[in-house]
């Protein structure tokens, strides 16, 4: 959910995150092009309209839309053959995360749409709202409310309010290897303990997962993740890891312990919040 558009950096909400099916389209192929799009998405700030009326769908139609050939997509991406690109857009056409509108030249892709809630509605509040995000149960609506909440925070104001992500502080306090945790009670934070001795506990994390993975930024971390998961299911993960050849083993070790934990809390191992 962005607020105040004209952004250098793409947000994602936890809720997003801590969604095992928002992850499962991470890791498809197609969410680097979705990238792509999100990247290019045109806000204005030009003396000419653009070629394409995307100046129009923007300020009158309120749609969050760019256009941007599939040449240039298959560049950015380093693929070789232009029909990957294509069949990439269409399965994004497909999954509801982007509506494409054929020019006849070159195609638009509308990503989601801004809602202005600035009180003077002279346009200078502006909050977006993606079709990803409403593939995840957050709509329109939501926003809405939480826009006007921010604007009044004591009037009856329903949404937490969200830690400002440009502080250092908070972004370390949110982030492992730069993935996103979720909220401060994390799925993983929210697993029984084993009840392991803590000899152990310091045992795995130390000479079984900072070992092999040699980041001691996330010290902490993989303490919680050798107190909360099973040491077989460590190892497995640690050798799917290695298998897998990834430039950065921390963090896909990282996301396939969250999916790890969010699987459990599907089959109610997880404790109620609060419990």
């Amino acid at each position: 959910m962005n607020i105040n558009v004209n952004r250098q950096f793409i947000l994602l909400d936890f809720d997003l995150i801590d969604d095992p099916r928002f992850l499962d389209f991470v890791s498809a192929a197609e969410f680097g092009t979705y990238l792509i799009l999100r990247r290019f998405i045109w806000r204005g700030g030009e003396n000419k309209p653009h070629f394409l009326n995307l100046h129009n769908l923007y300020e009158n139609d309120k749609l969050l839309v760019c256009s941007i050939s599939n040449d240039k997509i298959a560049s950015l991406l380093h693929l070789h053959d232009l029909t990957r690109v294509s069949k990439q857009l269409t399965k994004l056409e497909r999954y509801g995360v982007v509506k494409r509108i054929r020019t006849g030249r070159q195609n638009i892709y509308v990503l989601g749409e801004w809602y202005d809630y600035s009180e003077g509605k002279d346009g200078s509040k502006r909050l977006e709202w993606f079709y990803l995000e409403q593939k995840f149960g957050v709509s329109k609506s939501d926003l809405a409310q939480k826009a006007k909440s921010d604007l009044h925070p004591h009037a009856g104001q329903t949404w937490p309010k969200e830690p400002d992500i440009n502080i250092e502080e908070n972004r370390e306090k949110n982030t492992v290897n730069g993935v996103v945790k979720g909220r401060e009670k994390s799925v993983l934070q929210k697993l029984p303990d084993l009840g392991d001795p803590q000899e152990k506990t310091e045992y795995i994390s130390r000479d079984i997962i900072l070992k092999a993975l040699g980041d001691e930024k996330s010290r902490k971390f993989y303490e919680l993740v050798a107190a909360k998961i099973p040491e077989q299911v460590i190892r497995e993960t640690l050798a799917a890891v290695k298998a897998d050849g990834a430039r950065s083993p921390a963090k896909l070790f990282t996301y396939k312990i969250q999916r790890y934990a969010l699987e459990q809390q599907k089959k109610g191992v997880v404790k109620a919040i609060g419990g």
